[in-house]
């Protein structure tokens, strides 16, 4: 067959990539056409994303891919959940978007739950409750600027506001909308009540799209610019998670929780029906869209966060030691008796890491890992013990014995975590694909297009096309021990 270029826009909270796959009918081949920072800017009111610093960089890895003699079929976007932006009734920008990481939440934080509290809104939404999330951050929006309620005239996710600035369509699309603590969990649209209570005008957002949408040919100005032919612009799986789900090529149809593993890991398993118990709540799990419509419940946890952090700190101690080596020196210690509870906020700053593990352990009467293979091997082990933790309250909750684990995301090229995480889950894993984000985003695309009939399909493209591998459960000692004490440090909030 003629062979298919569909590009794939990946953006992440610190860097943005746009990636290429080339389709032969077979395989996929992916590659990355661009990469370039994306870094939030501070100015006297808050913190904001440079969105027309990144469409331009966008732009630029658009030309690239276009050099050689294979067009461009399609694009499509996929980036961090929760963040928005405002367009006026001529369709125009108000202001550059918000970053999560914003502080104006938390000035009406108190405000907002006595109006909604926790439990109501995650009942009705099925998400999480956390400062951060779109529902938050639009009520603290028009508490310091009311004129908005007046002057916006739509409200589009991140994904959607570069699908718009690509092809002059406007749509809210189901993955990335589900993060926003604004949909019904039944009907998967828009909550009225939810904006009724809160004083937000529905009006601000469209009707919601589903399992991928051709939105119009790349922008004739765009094409001009760029000198290239136009090609299709599609709301595919517009939330990175989302899109690395729809990756995840699932080997069977028994129960299987995937882990999308890179600086922080989303744990969890697709679901038909959305789960919203009070255990549930409590046990700080959420429900968030897949392409098709179904549903991920899933926890997001610390993922490789802390070993980054390790890293740096060496590294500006004058230390120069690599992801490879710090394995190479965990693998050395045999006997770790030491863990932590990588969610535990004094792990969420950046800075001292290596002082802050020491602490943990010396303050919760545990052994004080020494050396720099100790510290790695205990973080590790330690995450390993939190997804186990997860998987286990995915079991009780849903009813469902698991059978095995996918990984998936940078983080399997840590290939002791991946046997750990089988060693402690007392589970099979098998890891694969690296890009997932950037594969589901493009398996987004061929699946709207017709190209790809199905998701059975999809997942036998990606086990044709990536390196999977298998990591079974070893026998060791004292894994239930371990697991037991684990389970007693998160439980008394150490």
């Amino acid at each position: 067959m003629t062979l298919i270029k569909i590009l794939a826009v990946d953006l992440g909270a610190s860097s943005g990539r746009v990636m290429q796959a080339i389709y032969d009918g077979e395989r996929l081949q992916l590659s990355e056409v661009h990469r370039f920072k994306n870094e939030a800017v501070t100015v006297n009111d808050g913190l904001y994303w440079n969105i027309l610093h990144l469409f331009n960089e966008i732009k630029t890895g658009i030309k690239k891919a276009s050099r050689d003699q294979i067009p461009i079929q399609s694009i499509s976007v996929d980036t961090w959940g929760v963040d928005y932006a405002y367009l006026d009734k001529n369709g125009d920008l108000l202001y550059q978007p918000h970053c999560y990481r914003d502080n104006r939440m938390g000035r009406y934080e108190d405000e907002f739950y006595k109006l909604v509290d926790k439990q109501t809104l995650f009942t009705e939404t099925g998400v999480q409750p956390a400062t951060y999330n779109t529902i938050l951050q639009l009520y603290a929006d028009i508490k310091e600027k009311p004129e908005l309620i007046e002057v916006a005239d739509h409200v589009l996710f991140m994904p959607d506001l570069i699908n718009y600035l690509l092809s002059g369509v406007l749509v809210n699309e189901y993955t990335i909308a589900s993060t926003s603590g604004l949909l019904n969990s039944q009907t998967q649209t828009w909550s009225s009540s939810l904006f009724a209570r809160l004083g937000l005008p529905e009006k601000w957002f469209s009707k919601v799209s589903k399992g991928g949408t051709v939105l119009r040919s790349l922008s004739p100005r765009i094409a001009q610019n760029l000198k290239i032919e136009p090609f299709d612009v599609i709301a595919g799986a517009g939330h990175d998670t989302a899109a690395a789900v729809l990756a995840v090529p699932y080997v069977d149809e028994q129960p299987t929780v995937f882990i999308s593993c890179g600086t922080w890991s989303l744990v969890g398993m697709e679901n038909q029906t959305v789960l919203t118990s009070l255990e549930a709540l409590n046990a700080g799990l959420t429900n968030e869209g897949c392409f098709d419509g179904g549903i991920r419940l899933l926890k997001n946890t610390t993922g490789l966060w802390i070993i980054q952090e390790l890293q740096r700190d060496w590294q500006l101690q004058g230390e120069e030691i690599g992801f490879a080596e710090m394995v190479v020196l965990a693998r050395e210690v045999k006997d770790n008796r030491s863990f932590i509870n990588p969610n535990a906020a004094i792990f969420a700053s950046p800075g001292d890491m290596e002082e802050k593990v020491k602490d943990y352990c010396r303050m919760s009467g545990q052994i004080v890992p020494e050396t720099k293979g100790e510290v790695v091997r205990t973080v590790l082990e330690s995450l390993a013990l939190a997804y186990h933790q997860t998987v286990e309250q995915l079991e009780e909750l849903t009813g469902k014995e698991i059978a095995r684990i996918q990984m998936v995301g940078g983080g399997i090229q840590n290939e002791l975590l991946c046997q750990l995480t089988a060693n402690f889950a007392r589970k099979p894993v098998i890891t694969g694909p690296i890009e997932a984000s950037a594969l589901g985003n493009v398996l987004s695309q061929l699946l709207t297009l017709g190209i790809v009939q199905s998701r059975e399909e999809a997942q036998n493209l990606i086990r044709q096309s990536e390196l999977l591998k298998s990591y079974s459960v070893e026998d060791l000692d004292d894994v239930e021990t371990s697991q037991q004490f684990f389970k007693s440090l998160v439980e008394k909030g150490e």
